[in-house]
Formats: C-alpha cells, sequence, structure tokens
C-alpha cells in the first residue's frame, strides 16, 4: 500500500469524546457534551492542558513514535509527519487525521474527520501529508479505532497553527497535478493490481486503453468482505509530486461481492490520462482496497 491520503473510513472518529489530560481514551459517546454544543477555539495551553501538545503526544501511541517538524504553517502549506505505528499494528491499517473540536474549556468536544489519511507501511513506518485550510490554532489526532462493541482510539494527538485568511478553497500547491507512471507506482498505483492491504487476488485485464474502451478487474475478495459486500471505483486526485492527495468517486461505477466471493467489474473511462484507481470498500475504519494504474488515450 501506498503512504498517500487515503478516503475517510468509518464515522466512528467524529463522534463525542471527553478527554482526559494526555489521554485519548475511546471514540464512545460522552454525555458531558452533545453534538449540537456550540465549538469553542482553545489556546495554545487550554490545548496543551487538554492532551493536545505542540510534539506529538503519544500517551495513546502504545510504542509508537510520531515527528512533527513544524507546529505552525501558512494555509494549504504542506507538512509531513512521520513516524512508527504501535508494534501491535497489522501492514495496511488506515490512520485517519481529525480536528478536536472543543465544547469547553476542561477537554469535552468532538473530533472531525478530516479526508486526510494514509496507511501504515510493512515495517510499521507511515508518512502522512497534510495541507490545512481552516485557520486558527486547533488540537488534532492521527490513528485508528480498534473495533469492536466497545472501540477505543488508537493515535497520537498535537496541536497545530494555521495561519491565512479563511479561503474556502486551496490555491496553488492544492491544485490536482498529474503524476508520471513511476510517481504512481512509487505511490502504490502499480500497473499490476497492487493487493497489499487488500487480502484477495485482482487481475486487470489492462494497464492502457483507449478512452471509453472497456476494461475488467476480477478476482476474489477477502474473507472479512462479505457476500454483497458494495465495491466502490474511486480515482486518486494528487495535490502534489510527492504523493498527497484525496480520492474521488468514478461515477457509480461499483460492483459487489458474489455469493463465493470473487468480484467482476467492468468500467469505461471516457477521460483521458493516466490515473491511479482504487476498488473497495470502507471496514471498521480501514480503507480495504486494490490501487492500479490505468493509462487512457
Amino acid at each position: 500500500m501506498s503512504t498517500t491520503a487515503r478516503r475517510l473510513g468509518a464515522t466512528a472518529m467524529s463522534t463525542v469524546l471527553v478527554l482526559a489530560p494526555g489521554v485519548l481514551i475511546s471514540t464512545a459517546t460522552s454525555a458531558a457534551a452533545a453534538p449540537a454544543d456550540p465549538v469553542i477555539q482553545l489556546t495554545s495551553q487550554q490545548l496543551t492542558d487538554a492532551g493536545f501538545p505542540t510534539t506529538p503526544n503519544t500517551t495513546a501511541w502504545g510504542n509508537g513514535s510520531a515527528a512533527l517538524p513544524v507546529s505552525t504553517a501558512a494555509q494549504w502549506q504542506d507538512v509531513v509527519i512521520t513516524g512508527k505505528a504501535p508494534s501491535f499494528t497489522s501492514p495496511g491499517q488506515l490512520l485517519t487525521m481529525s480536528r478536536f473540536m472543543p465544547t469547553d474549556t476542561t477537554g469535552s468536544g468532538t473530533l472531525k474527520a478530516l479526508n486526510i489519511t494514509t496507511v501504515v507501511q510493512p515495517d510499521r513506518s507511515f508518512s502522512l501529508h497534510f495541507q490545512l485550510g481552516y485557520p486558527g490554532t486547533w488540537g488534532y489526532v492521527v490513528g485508528f479505532s480498534t473495533g469492536g462493541t466497545s472501540p477505543e482510539l488508537v493515535g497520537f494527538q498535537f496541536q497545530f497553527v494555521t495561519t491565512g485568511s479563511g479561503k474556502a478553497a486551496p490555491g496553488g500547491s492544492s491544485a490536482a497535478v498529474e503524476l508520471n507512471g513511476k510517481k504512481l507506482t512509487n505511490a502504490g498505483f502499480t500497473k499490476k493490481p497492487n493487493v497489499t492491504g487488500w487480502g484477495g487476488t485482482a487481475t486487470l485485464s489492462a494497464h492502457r486503453a483507449k478512452a471509453g474502451t472497456p476494461v475488467t478487474l476480477t478476482g476474489t475478495a477477502p474473507k472479512e468482505l462479505t457476500p454483497g459486500t458494495v465495491l466502490t471505483l474511486e480515482r486518486f486526485v494528487p495535490t502534489d509530486k510527492k504523493g498527497s492527495g484525496s480520492f474521488a468517486p468514478v461515477g457509480n461505477v461499483s460492483t459487489v461481492v458474489r455469493p463465493d466471493g470473487t468480484f467482476l467489474l467492468a468500467f469505461e473511462i471516457n477521460e483521458k490520462g493516466r490515473f491511479g484507481y482504487t476498488l473497495g470498500a470502507g471496514l471498521n475504519q480501514q480503507w480495504v482496497g486494490i490501487e492500479f494504474q490505468l493509462k487512457t488515450t
């Protein structure tokens, strides 16, 4: 799997939290704050007291590590967090970045999931690129939910200052760019389907085709994706040459896992160009999918 930004997983990352100083405890709902409570902005010291210091707080990150090179950046400036996930983390695990939206000065609030994600590599390393457009000093969390009946959020916390005018749309470096075949491969979008984070098999009929020509993707789904699970095709939209970006659905192109665990997707891409794609589904805060590149001429 690549270290590029990934689409969001389940909505557990946006539930109500009450944070003890320095500890991120769980994604369970708390009566101390309601979703409709007004959001307030905390000072840097208040965020620190709530467990969001200027350097990553890894109390709830097990034996993992995290390094943030700066704690302040201009709006839409590219920033990279690197580190190691805890030893119990499986390669391919999705890490999602969320913003803490406080509702009082004692640590109550909600986590708002952002469209900024990455995956854990086979050596447990990760590299997360982010570009923030929401100005101000806010707390952030990067991590994942353990799932189950009593999910806990495993992650690290920090505060970050974004300077700027509050312009809604990104400009300059955040505009979509086109990656060549080598850069797409480095980002995990290979000509032969990348199944590192899939757990099943996949075969692509062609990695180069004329625009509008049918292309098929076939294979077997992992056992976690039961028959009837909808698999959605999405295109990677890069925002820089380093592998940052987001995903956008390709129309309504999708298929389902068959009773025997196989799948078949026949699709056409009418736009010319070389792009990265993923076919998969969200499962317990993790995107389970296949990645590949396709050039249409």
